[in-house]
Order: structure tokens, then C-alpha cells, then sequence
């Protein structure tokens, strides 16, 4: 036998009934307050084009309970009685529509709360007794039967129909509780497998990611050891043209020094031949000179 397990006063099953309870009452006070008809919400709503029908049946089935109206209907419900209430059309971001959307957007929550936190106890044991069963103990009259007989007879015939009809109706009664039990528990199944596979594919696709990540942590890591391995090198590398360079400076600078040496030299040997020749021309040139005065008194004799 399923049984529902009772909880404690502040379950979430019974906050639900309490808030349901204030507003199914703060939603009729309204309504009496404005003295408004069922028949007058639809009227009223296409007067100002509100998009949406509010049947009398509609209007009075949210009324009593035997509905949960949508969101649409009940703010299109509550918007007519604001509008009778102020004399003139209500827009959707009053702040007292935005109260009851509240309202049940939180009915909405704590109506799915109470599903979810309502566990399900399966009694095993002893199977289910069976619905009583109505005795049939009608015995036909004889063939020879009077009158009074025959309308006894009838009588409690029709007495054990009415108890069948009376016992089919309390079995029929307890069908539609058990199938609409079973149609509960068969959603509730459902979803819990939906959020398990669910879960499942989540686990899964994060399963593949981190086996990703972990490769690619890995690919990276040797990356940076082979770039590390190139970084060595070329520090390396870089020492020993550094010393190659300090060595070619070296060299150059003694390079340097001797070809100075030796350009100094050049010029020093340079300009003493140069003396030389000056030298030697100016010696040239007073030979010439005495040459030419000897002619020259040599003509004169």
C-alpha cells in the first residue's frame, strides 16, 4: 500500500496550503469588495482589450478553488478588479499587479517544494485487502409466487442493485485515487530518471573535459620542458659567442694598436724622406743657380 508520510508542521506541504489558503481568501475579498459579477470580468476585459478571455465558468472555478489559474488569466483577473475598483484601466506595471504576480510566482515554488519533499513510504507485508464486496443473496420466487411475494422479491432486488451502484461508485472513487497516485508516481519516476541522466551526461561530459584538460596539461608540460631544453641552449650558446666576441675584441684591439704602431712608423719614415728630398732639392737648386751665374760671367767675357 502507498502511503503519503505526514510531516512536521512547518513542511513544506503544509506552508504551501497556508499560503494558498491567504491568497484563494485575499483574492475573494477583492472580488467582494468590488461588488463585480462573474459574468461582468469578461465584459470588462475586452472593454479595454485585455487580450484575455475570462469566462464566468473560468473566473468562478479560480474563485471556489477547483482551478489554479495561469499567470496570464489570474493577472488579467485581478487587473478587471483593479479597474473596477480605480474607474479607469490599469497598466501592467502597477505595483499591486507586480504584488500578485509575486504571489504566485511563490505559490508556483512552494507547490513544486511540496512535490519534491513529499516522500513516498511502500508498506511491504501483508498484500492490500480487497474492497468489501456486497453479498448477493437474492433468491428468485417460486413459479407459483403471489403477488406480494413477487413485489417482495422486486423489492429487495432493487435494495441489492442500489448497494452494487452504492459499492461500484466508493470503488470507482478509490480507482481514480490509486490511478492518479500511480500517474504521480510514475511522473515523479520520470523526472527523478530525467534528472539522472541528466546528471549522468553532466558527469560524463565533465569526465571527457578533465581527460582533455589532463592531456593538454600534459601536451603543455612537455612544451615547456622542450622550451625550457632550447632556453639552456641558447644560454649556452650565448656564452660561448660572448667569449668568442671578448676574444675577437681582444684580438682587434691588439690588431688596432700594432696597425697604429706601424702607421706611425710610416709617417715618421715618410716625413724624413720627404726632409731628405727637400734637402736635396735645395741643394740642387744652389747648383743651379751657381751654374747659371757662371754662364752668365762667361757671356760677359
Amino acid at each position: 500500500m502507498i502511503t503519503r508520510s505526514s510531516g512536521p508542521e512547518q513542511s513544506p506541504e503544509n506552508e504551501y496550503q497556508r499560503e494558498l489558503a491567504a491568497f484563494a481568501r485575499d483574492l475573494k475579498d477583492l472580488k467582494l469588495v468590488n461588488g463585480i459579477g462573474y459574468r461582468d470580468f469578461d465584459k470588462i476585459s475586452q472593454k479595454h482589450s485585455l487580450s484575455v478571455p475570462l469566462s464566468a465558468s473560468g473566473v468562478s472555478e479560480v474563485m471556489s478553488g477547483k482551478r489554479w489559474p495561469s499567470r496570464d488569466f489570474l493577472l488579467a483577473l485581478v487587473r478587471v478588479l483593479l479597474i473596477q475598483q480605480d474607474g479607469c484601466l490599469v497598466e501592467l506595471g502597477d505595483s499591486r499587479l507586480q504584488q500578485w504576480d509575486h504571489r504566485w510566482k511563490r505559490l508556483v515554488q512552494l507547490r513544486d517544494r511540496a512535490k519534491q519533499s513529499t516522500p513516498l513510504e511502500v508498506q511491504h507485508g501483508s498484500p492490500p485487502d480487497k474492497p468489501a464486496t456486497v453479498q448477493i443473496d437474492f433468491v428468485p420466487p417460486a413459479g407459483d409466487a403471489t403477488l406480494q411475494e413477487l413485489d417482495s422479491a422486486k423489492s429487495d432486488l432493487r435494495e441489492i442493485l442500489s448497494n452494487l451502484e452504492e459499492h461500484a461508485t466508493h470503488v470507482r472513487n478509490e480507482f481514480r485515487q490509486v490511478l492518479g497516485e500511480q500517474s504521480r508516481v510514475a511522473a515523479e519516476l520520470s523526472r527523478l530518471a530525467e534528472l539522472l541522466e541528466k546528471e549522468r551526461n553532466h558527469n560524463e561530459q565533465l569526465e571527457r573535459q578533465i581527460e582533455e584538460l589532463e592531456q593538454l596539461r600534459g601536451e603543455l608540460g612537455r612544451q615547456l620542458e622542450g622550451l625550457r631544453d632550447q632556453l639552456a641552449e641558447i644560454d649556452s650558446d650565448k656564452a660561448v659567442l660572448f667569449e668568442d666576441e671578448s676574444e675577437l675584441n681582444d684580438r682587434r684591439a691588439m690588431l688596432n694598436f700594432d696597425w697604429a704602431r706601424y702607421e706611425e712608423d710610416r709617417r715618421a719614415r715618410a716625413e724624413a724622406e720627404a726632409a731628405r728630398l727637400r734637402g736635396e732639392l735645395a741643394d740642387v737648386k744652389h747648383k743651379l743657380e751657381a751654374a747659371d751665374r757662371l754662364i752668365r760671367d762667361g757671356q760677359s767675357y
